[in-house]
C-alpha cells in the first residue's frame, strides 16, 4: 500500500488496545521525500467539485453540482508528464429521483506518447496512454481488482478537432479516465504535452432525438422518417415538475402520424388533481410568410390512452408537450411516429384509395356514415375523414347508431389505443379543436353530438401497427334547427320535435330512425295509426278509443258474472229441497231379515 501526502506534511498516528487483539508484531514504514511526485494542488486548480482522493498520488474525483462544467488535465500539463505515473479520474454526475446526468468528455489537447504507436487494428496503446471507461461494464472492470477494460484508448499526438477527439458520452451518471505513463521519455519537440479535457455534466432525460436549446431543457427534435419518443427516463418514473417539448417535423408535403404503445400518468386522489400531469398534441401551421401558429388537437390526463393521431392536412409538423407537477409520478409513455407523404386533398372527392368524403348538400337532410366495409371488420392503418355540411342556419346532429370499435370508455377518459373516432363539432374555432374522442362497443354511452355551425368533421383512424378488427360503426346524421318552446318551425314541410325542440324535415317522420336527438323519439311515435290534424288530436282519439274498449269490456264482464251467479243460486235451492225428509215415529218391534250375505242388514218398518 502506498500513501501520498497532499502537501509537504504527513501525520501518522499509531494506537494499540489493551490487551492486544492479535499478534503484536508492529509495522515498518518506508518513506520518501521527493519533488517528482504529482503536484495535486496544481492538478485540482482550485475548482469547485474537484477533490483529491486521499492516500493516492493523483487520483481525482469530479462531482457535478447540477449541469456544471470542469477541466481536467494530465500532471504537470502543459509540461511533460511524470514517468511511471498512473492517475485515475472518477467523474460522477447526479443520480436520484429528481436528477440523472450523463458525462460528456471532450479532449481539447492530446499528446501522450507510447513507445509503440497504437495498434490501429486492436485500438490498444502498449505503454503510455489515456483510457476511457464510459459504460457500466468497463467502469466495473477498471475500478475492480482485475484487468482494466476501456471503451476508448488513446496515445500519440492528435491535432485539435481530429475525429479521434470527438466527444465521448457515458451511458450513465459515471465515467472513469485512467492516465498511465511508462519509464520512457518520448518527445516530439512540440507543445503542449499531456492532455487537457473538458468535462460536462448534462441532464439525461433518456429521450432519443436531437437536443434543442440548453442541455438542461427537455426539448428534442425528431425529423427521421420514423422513430419513437418517450417521457423522461421511461420506463422508469418521470421526474416531478418537468416540462418536455417534442418537435416532430417533416418536410412540406408530408404529414405526421403518431400512435402510443404505453401511457400511464400520475392519478391524484381528487378530481382536481386528476389532470396535474398531462400531455398535449398540437398541429404546427406554417404560413407562406414563414410565421408559425399552433392549434391544440387534444389533451390527455391520467386514465386515458391516446389513439392514433395524424397532423392536419396543411401541417407537416406536430408538437407534443408533456407536463408533470410536484404531487406524484408514474412510468409515463412511449409513442411512435412516422413521416409520410400528405394526400392531395383534405377531404377526398374520389373514394379511390382513401375512405371518407363530403356528406350532405344537394337537398339532403339526413343520411348515414359507416366505417369502411361495415359490417365487415375494419383494417389497420386507416385514415378516414368525412365532412358533413348542411344549410346555413342549421346544425348537424350526429347519432351513434351502431358502435363496435376496439377500446373502451371509462369514467376517466377514452382508452382508444388502436382505433379511435374523433368528432370536431366546432369548425369555426381556429385556436383549438373542439374534439370528442371515443371508441368501445356500447353506443348508449355516447350521446348524440350537435355541431356549433353548419359543418361537422368526423375522423376514423386505426393504428399502423395492429388492430383487432371489429365491425366498426354506422352513424346517422340529421340537419336540425333549434327553436324555443313558443316558436314553431318557420319553414313549411318541417316537424318540431316535442322535447328536443329541433325542427327536422317532415319526410324524416316514421322512417324507422330516431332523428330528434337524445330522449326524444316523437318523430317515430304513432307511426302505425293514420294521423290527421295535430299530435294532440291524435292522442285524444287514441285515448277515446281505448276508453270505449275498456267500457265494452266491463259491460260484457258484468253480464257474464250476473248470468253465472244466477245459475249457481238456482242449483243451490234445488239441492236444499232434496235433502229435506218427512217426520216418522220409531217402531217398537223389529224384524230381522234372513241372512243373505256376509253383511247384516237392518230394515226399519
Amino acid at each position: 500500500m502506498e500513501i501520498y501526502s497532499l502537501t509537504e506534511h504527513l501525520f501518522l498516528e499509531f494506537n494499540t488496545t489493551n490487551p492486544p487483539r492479535a499478534d503484536h508484531r508492529g509495522f515498518v514504514i518506508e518513506y520518501e521525500f521527493s519533488s517528482r511526485f504529482v503536484d495535486v494542488a496544481k492538478l485540482i486548480d482550485g475548482q469547485s467539485g474537484v477533490t483529491h482522493m486521499r492516500g493516492t498520488e493523483c487520483d481525482v474525483r469530479v462531482e457535478s453540482n447540477r449541469e456544471t462544467q470542469h477541466i481536467i488535465s494530465s500532471p504537470n500539463y502543459p509540461q511533460y508528464y511524470p514517468l511511471n505515473t498512473s492517475c485515475t479520474y472518477i467523474l460522477d454526475g447526479l443520480q436520484g429521483a429528481q436528477n440523472l446526468e450523463r458525462v460528456i468528455l471532450t479532449f481539447l489537447h492530446f499528446a501522450v506518447f507510447s513507445e509503440d504507436e497504437m495498434d490501429t487494428e486492436d485500438g490498444v496503446c502498449s505503454d503510455s496512454y489515456v483510457g476511457v471507461a464510459a459504460t457500466t461494464g468497463t467502469i466495473k472492470a477498471t475500478l475492480g481488482d482485475g484487468e482494466s477494460s476501456y471503451d476508448v484508448q488513446l496515445c500519440t499526438r492528435y491535432p485539435p478537432g481530429d475525429e479521434k477527439l470527438s466527444p465521448i458520452m457515458s451511458d450513465g451518471p459515471r465515467m472513469v479516465i485512467v492516465f498511465s505513463s511508462d519509464d520512457q521519455r518520448i518527445n516530439d519537440n512540440q507543445h503542449p504535452l499531456g492532455f487537457r479535457a473538458s468535462v460536462q455534466f448534462r441532464t439525461d432525460f433518456g429521450i432519443p432525438g436531437l437536443p434543442v436549446g440548453d442541455s438542461n431543457k427537455c426539448q428534442f427534435m425528431f425529423n427521421q422518417p420514423a422513430g419513437f419518443f418517450n417521457s423522461p427516463r421511461y420506463p422508469s418514473s418521470y421526474p416531478l415538475d418537468t416540462n418536455c417539448t417534442y418537435y416532430i417535423k417533416g418536410r412540406r408535403g408530408q404529414k405526421v402520424i403518431t400512435y402510443f404503445e404505453q401511457f400511464a400518468l400520475h392519478q391524484g386522489l381528487s378530481q382536481a388533481d386528476l389532470c396535474g400531469d398531462w400531455l398535449e398534441i398540437h398541429d404546427v401551421i406554417t404560413e407562406p410568410d414563414g410565421r408559425e401558429s399552433t392549434k391544440l388537437k387534444s389533451r390527455y390526463c391520467a386514465g386515458a390512452l391516446p389513439g392514433p393521431t395524424v397532423s392536419a392536412w396543411h401541417s407537416h409538423e406536430m408538437r407534443v408537450i408533456f407536463h408533470s407537477d410536484h404531487h406524484g409520478t408514474a412510468t409515463g409513455f412511449k409513442a411512435f411516429y412516422e413521416l409520410r407523404n400528405a394526400p392531395a386533398e383534405d377531404i377526398p372527392t374520389s373514394p379511390r384509395g382513401r375512405c371518407g368524403g363530403r356528406v350532405g348538400g344537394s337537398g339532403k337532410t339526413a343520411g348515414w356514415i359507416a366505417s369502411p366495409g361495415f359490417p365487415n371488420k375494419y383494417n389497420k392503418d386507416l385514415i378516414c375523414n368525412w365532412e358533413i355540411g348542411v344549410r346555413k342556419g342549421y346544425m348537424v346532429l350526429l347519432n351513434p347508431y351502431h358502435l363496435e370499435v376496439e377500446g373502451e370508455m371509462t369514467a376517466l377518459g377514452a382508452n382508444c389505443q388502436n382505433a379511435v373516432i374523433r368528432i370536431d363539432s366546432d369548425m369555426t374555432n381556429t385556436d383549438a379543436a373542439d374534439g370528442i374522442e371515443f371508441c368501445g362497443t356500447d353506443p348508449g354511452k355516447i350521446s348524440p353530438i350537435l355541431s356549433k355551425s353548419n359543418i361537422m368533421r368526423l375522423s376514423f383512424l386505426t393504428s399502423p401497427d395492429k388492430v383487432n378488427g371489429l365491425k366498426g360503426f354506422n352513424f346517422t346524421w340529421t340537419e336540425v334547427r333549434l327553436v324555443s318552446d313558443e316558436e314553431t318551425c318557420t319553414s313549411s314541410g318541417m316537424y318540431k320535435c316535442t322535447y328536443s325542440k329541433f325542427c327536422i324535415d317532415e319526410s324524416l317522420r316514421c322512417n324507422g330512425i330516431p332523428n330528434c336527438g337524445l330522449h326524444d323519439n316523437t318523430d317515430e311515435a304513432h307511426c302505425n295509426v293514420e294521423e290527421s290534424g295535430t299530435d294532440v288530436r291524435t292522442l285524444m282519439l287514441a285515448a277515446a278509443a281505448a276508453g270505449l274498449v275498456i267500457l265494452v269490456s266491463l259491460i260484457v264482464l258484468c253480464f257474464v258474472l250476473k248470468k253465472k251467479f244466477g245459475k249457481k243460486k238456482k242449483r243451490h235451492h234445488h239441492q236444499q229441497r232434496q235433502q229435506r225428509q218427512p217426520f216418522r215415529p220409531h217402531s217398537t218391534s223389529q224384524t230381522r231379515r234372513p241372512h243373505t250375505s256376509s253383511h247384516d242388514e237392518i230394515e226399519y218398518k
